[in-house]
């Protein structure tokens, strides 16, 4: 069962991470303004199918939980 960050765990956040078992609830527009390929990968348009979590879309990531939240600890 997948965890929540504490230190990244926005209530007002619109997109879920996941990596791992470690999910982190961030803002879409931070991403996007820092990452080419975030920005890429959210304006592809989203269908109903997608999965969700606490009603953001979720993305899940390959890559470890540490090395998500030191990327988002720099931005």
């Amino acid at each position: 069962t997948p965890v929540r960050s504490d230190s990244f765990w926005f209530l007002n956040g619109n997109v879920v991470l996941q990596a791992g078992q470690k999910q982190f609830r961030v803002h879409q527009s931070m991403l996007s303004r820092n990452s080419s390929i975030f920005h890429d990968m959210f304006s592809i348009p989203q269908t109903q199918d997608d999965n969700t979590e606490d009603g953001c879309p979720l993305v899940v990531l390959h890559d470890s939980a540490t090395d998500v939240e030191n990327l988002l600890t720099l931005l």
